[in-house]
C-alpha cells in the first residue's frame, strides 16, 4: 500500500469534553495514531486550532498540519502558507459584524483579538482556547495578525440575532455548549489549505484520507481521496463522507482506520 497522508480534525474528532473535562483524547485514538505512524503513514491535523494548541495537546505527534481553518499550512515542520487577513478586510469584517451586534474574535497563532465580547466570558473562553493569555480586548485593526474568526453565542437567541450576517459563502461551525463558534470563508477554508498542502508536498489526492465531524469539515470531505465522518458528525458531513465510523468516544478513530486497512 502507498503511504497515506491522513488528516484529522481535532474538536469532536480527536478530542472533546467528557465528564465535564475539556480536551479529553480517547486512549484508543492515541493508540491508533501511533500504530498508523508505525505502519509508515503520515499523520496530519486539519483544524481551526493553531500550531501552539496542536503541539501542546499532541506533543511530538504531528509535524504536518493545516491549522486555522486553512490559513496556516505546515508540511513536515516547514511552513508553506501563513495567510493573514489584510487590515482592510479586518476593518470591513468588523464593521459588517458590528452592524448585526455580533460578539467575535479575530484568531491568530498566539492571540485572539476580541470585539464586543462581554468581560464575563473571558475566563471561560481562555479555557476553551487552551492557551495562556490568549485574548486581547484593547486593539486597533492594524495590530491584528489573524487568519480566521470565532463568534460568541451564549444562547440560540443570540445566534439567531446574528444569523443573517453569515452570507457570501461564509460557513459558521457551531459548537453547542462551547460558547465559541468558528467561521470559514468561501475563499479560505480547510479544503484550500489541503490543496496547498498537496501542491507543496507533491502528494497525490488519491493518497489522502480525512476524518471530521463539523460544518467546517464539509469542504474538507471533497479535498481528499477518502473522507471519513465520525459517528457524532453533523448530517451534512456524513452525507459527503465515503464512510461513517463510530463516534469519537466509542473508538471511532481506531475503528475507522482499521476499516480502511491502515492499522
Amino acid at each position: 500500500m502507498n503511504q497515506k497522508t491522513v488528516f484529522f480534525d481535532l474538536d469532536g474528532t480527536l478530542l472533546g469534553t467528557r465528564n465535564d473535562r475539556r480536551f479529553q483524547i480517547p486512549e484508543s485514538a492515541l493508540r491508533a495514531l501511533i500504530k498508523l505512524r508505525e505502519n509508515g503513514h503520515r499523520l496530519a491535523v486539519c483544524s481551526g486550532r493553531q500550531e501552539a494548541f496542536i503541539h501542546k495537546f499532541f506533543p511530538g505527534l504531528f509535524q504536518s498540519y493545516v491549522a486555522l481553518n486553512g490559513a496556516h499550512v505546515v508540511f513536515e515542520g516547514k511552513t508553506v502558507l501563513d495567510r493573514l487577513l489584510p487590515e482592510e478586510r479586518i476593518r470591513r469584517l468588523a464593521a459588517h459584524f458590528d452592524s448585526y451586534g455580533c460578539s467575535f474574535v479575530f484568531i491568530g497563532k498566539h492571540h485572539g483579538w476580541a470585539r464586543n465580547v462581554p468581560q464575563k466570558f473571558f475566563s471561560r473562553m481562555e479555557e476553551i482556547y487552551g492557551l495562556p493569555d490568549f485574548l486581547v480586548s484593547d486593539w486597533e485593526p492594524e495590530q491584528v495578525e489573524a487568519g480566521m474568526m470565532d463568534f460568541v453565542f451564549e444562547t440560540d437567541a443570540e445566534y439567531k440575532k446574528c444569523a443573517g450576517a453569515f452570507t457570501g459563502g461564509m460557513i459558521l461551525n457551531r459548537h453547542p455548549g462551547m460558547l465559541t463558534n468558528d467561521l470559514s470563508f468561501s475563499d479560505w477554508n480547510k479544503a484550500d489549505g489541503i490543496r496547498t498542502f498537496l501542491s507543496e508536498s507533491g502528494i497525490p489526492k488519491e493518497d489522502t484520507v480525512a476524518f471530521g465531524d463539523g460544518y467546517n469539515d464539509i469542504a474538507m470531505m471533497g479535498a481528499v481521496g477518502c473522507a471519513v465522518a465520525m459517528g457524532n458528525a453533523v448530517d451534512e458531513v456524513k452525507d459527503k463522507a465515503d464512510y461513517v465510523t463510530a463516534p469519537m468516544f466509542e473508538d471511532g478513530i481506531e475503528l475507522g482506520l482499521k476499516h480502511l486497512g491502515l492499522i
